[in-house]
């Protein structure tokens, strides 16, 4: 089997159009149509179903394509063990990031890990937690950075950063009633529900971590709109709509806000752990690790000048 002919056969799957896969490929559609007919006749079977708008794999072309892709992750995976031996420091990585995290760790790792390898092509993918997972499982990605809540099988964990999650509200807005200790900006999460909450909405890992946190306390949110972004929610509780539990990065992001002030959710920090996720039947060469420490060392460093801020 030919990488080629899995990167063909995925590519159609995915856009479920030949035409849109050529585009994609950089090829035309009658060579690429062409290529996909000459591998069905050799295999004996119909990878797609044509009749249908979009295109389908058929049965045989799902198997074709569960085996292939384990296939490429081998041969990736022997690239890898020979880039090593040939100290050949070049190649490209796949990294993935929710929507937001992109935007806070990739200027600051970047210019890092290219210091070190300046001829490795590092390509992005962003999306949902469960749409990179996805991308993950099949090779789209080699490494998805973002918080973890549940582990999964098969799917490995390097710790690169601790992050706190803190409570926004508008200057003023919260009561002394509401707090632990003004001083030092702790707020008393038992009092949550007395205050209109403005959170992530279900499915992304700071709401389930939000229900949790409730769940404990035996507290029901009094939910006054729910999010999908972060920075959004931030940005309304400076406004005065509620209030927003926000990763600290978040607050980095945003410190120049006005009106805009977070709090501590207990006595001692609430953090949660951010995480590089890879599959654990993937090599990890020399440039994989360096990446992984990379990306720890610097998130570490950053950190503690946001320290400074909080």
């Amino acid at each position: 089997m030919e990488i080629r002919q899995f990167s063909y056969v995925s590519m159609v799957a995915e856009c479920g159009s030949f035409t849109k896969a050529a585009a994609r490929l950089f090829i035309t559609q009658p060579a690429l149509s062409n290529y996909i007919n000459k591998l069905e006749e050799d295999l004996g079977v119909r990878l797609f179903d044509r009749s249908v708008t979009p295109v389908k794999l058929t049965y045989a072309g799902e198997q074709y394509l569960e085996y292939a892709k384990n296939g490429q992750i081998l041969v990736e995976g022997l690239q890898r063990k020979m880039r090593d031996i040939s100290q050949n420091q070049t190649g490209r990585l796949r990294l993935g990031f929710p929507s937001e995290r992109i935007i806070y760790m990739l200027p600051l790792l970047l210019p890092v890990f290219q210091k070190e390898y300046s001829g490795v092509r590092i390509e992005t993918v962003n999306g949902s937690g469960e749409h990179l997972m996805e991308a993950l499982m099949t090779g789209g990605v080699d490494f998805v950075f973002m918080p973890v809540w549940n582990a999964r099988k098969g799917i490995g964990q390097y710790k690169v950063s601790d992050e706190e999650l803190v409570l926004v509200a508008a200057k003023g807005y919260l009561k002394d009633e509401d707090l632990l200790d003004r001083e030092r900006r702790i707020f008393n999460w038992k009092r949550i529900s007395r205050l209109p909450l403005i959170t992530l909405e279900k499915g992304h890992v700071l709401r389930n971590c939000v229900d949790t946190l409730l769940k404990g306390t035996g507290t029901t949110a009094n939910i006054r709109m729910e999010s999908h972004s972060n920075m959004l929610s931030c940005r309304l509780a400076a406004q005065g709509v509620g209030v927003a539990v926000v990763p600290e990065i978040t607050v980095g992001m945003l410190r120049d806000t006005e009106n805009m002030e977070y709090y501590h959710l207990a006595e001692y920090p609430v953090t949660w752990e951010v995480d590089a996720l890879y599959r654990e039947d993937i090599y990890l060469g020399r440039l994989e690790r360096d990446l992984l420490r990379i990306v720890r060392e610097t998130l570490q460093s950053h950190k503690k000048k946001l320290l400074g801020s909080f």
